[in-house]
């Protein structure tokens, strides 16, 4: 049974206690259970990255240096074009952070495809508004206020010392009237560096 099987079942299942006359606490019990087996099934379920279909199972495919998680349909029509036609925001997306030089060995890759089911998934980079939410989250400062931070610090010409980064952040904060508590803004340096 898949996982869409299962929210199907555990709906229908939600659906008959619902419809009883009159619940007891022990179907509301039956209900958590039930919906603690609904939001297992949702997140097993994958998104295909070239058709945002979700399916419960997707292929990582990797065709012409270009990676991408696909579902049955996508993956057949990419090994027949013999590449990964994606949306132009995230191919460029991937190209500009690809810091890996082609190797020999590589070569031999480009028209592998792995099942993702059962295999250590693949560390992507983290996207910019990834890391900005978790800044927010770790250090309590605006995400509003963590993107202009973030600009300050890639904005950044030469590799500085950690401390002169910082001290270059805090004034150019204060110039851009960003308030930030101190011990705040470091820990959103260091995570943003």
């Amino acid at each position: 049974m898949g996982h869409l099987d299962t929210i199907e079942k555990a709906a229908q299942r939600l659906i008959v206690l619902c419809q009883k006359e009159k619940q007891t606490k022990a179907d509301k019990e039956k209900m958590l259970v039930i919906q603690a087996e609904i939001l297992t099934g949702i997140e097993n379920l994958a998104e295909c990255e070239l058709c945002g279909a979700i399916s419960e199972m997707i292929v990582t495919m990797t065709l012409a240096d270009v990676t991408a998680k696909l579902c049955r349909e996508c993956g057949v029509k990419s090994l027949e074009a013999g590449k990964i036609q994606s949306s132009k925001q995230r191919t460029s997306r991937k190209q500009t952070r690809r810091t890996k030089t082609p190797t020999p060995s590589s070569a031999k890759s480009k028209t592998r495809a792995s099942v993702s089911k059962g295999e250590a998934p693949v560390e992507e980079p983290e996207t910019p508004a990834a890391l900005h939410t978790r800044v927010e989250a770790q250090t309590g400062i605006k995400k509003a206020d963590v993107k202009r931070l973030h600009k300050i610090v890639q904005d950044i010409a030469t590799p500085m010392s950690p401390e002169h980064t910082l001290t270059y952040v805090q004034r150019e904060a204060e110039t851009a009237k960003i308030k930030v508590d101190a011990d705040a803004l470091e820990k959103a340096v260091v995570l943003l560096t």
